[in-house]
């Protein structure tokens, strides 16, 4: 059984993993999107459509979720993207809003994400990048925690579902979580959309 302490040896393995998977499927987001308007009216139970989708800005070998993200913009969902803004010593993860097209600002560690200006967002259904994933809905990222965090708060005020955005092969039969994790409600990958099994 894996151990929260492996996780950092677990992160670099993966990290490989997903590189050589991007490189041999450099098209996944546009697979992505053609799998999600398939499966997005047989998931069912999504929000009304005055909800807001979050995304993204892909980095190294992430998927890009801007094809999927077409796909709820065209549906008439409004979108977010996360923003890092300073607090104390570090950043803390919020969403503003976002349209396919804006111009966007680069941030810190040069992830681009939308204007100070921009208005804040708290998203109805978050999609976000990961190094691996199991069928429970554990999800390993970079190890910051902004994505925990976030889901944490948002998740305090009302129901948000947290998706993963992750090629097929980066699923691995467990993956150590700790007391902070915050659970996926299912994984949209290259091969189909992943529905957790159960959650702790």
């Amino acid at each position: 059984m894996l151990t929260a302490d492996q996780k950092p040896l677990l992160r670099n393995e993966m990290k490989r993993r997903r590189a050589a998977f991007a490189q041999g499927s450099p098209l996944a987001g546009d697979m992505l999107a053609e799998i999600a308007c398939d499966a997005l009216d047989a998931l069912g139970e999504w929000p009304a459509l005055d909800a807001f989708i979050a995304g993204y800005w892909p980095i190294q070998s992430e998927i890009n979720p801007f094809p999927l993200l077409q796909v709820f913009e065209t549906r008439g969902y409004g979108l977010a993207l996360p923003c890092l803004v300073a607090e104390g010593e570090g950043f803390r993860m919020i969403f503003r809003r976002f349209s396919l097209g804006d111009d966007l600002v680069s941030g810190p560690f040069d992830i681009h994400q939308p204007a100070d200006d921009a208005d804040e967002i708290a998203p109805d259904v978050v999609f976000m990048p990961l190094l691996a994933f199991d069928e429970q809905g554990w999800r390993l990222g970079y190890g910051g925690g902004y994505y925990d965090r976030v889901l944490a708060r948002l998740r305090a005020q009302k129901a948000v579902k947290g998706y993963g955005v992750a090629f097929s092969g980066q699923q691995l039969a467990e993956i150590p979580f700790e007391v902070h994790d915050q659970p996926l409600d299912g994984i949209f990958t290259d091969q189909g959309v992943i529905q957790v099994r159960s959650k702790v």
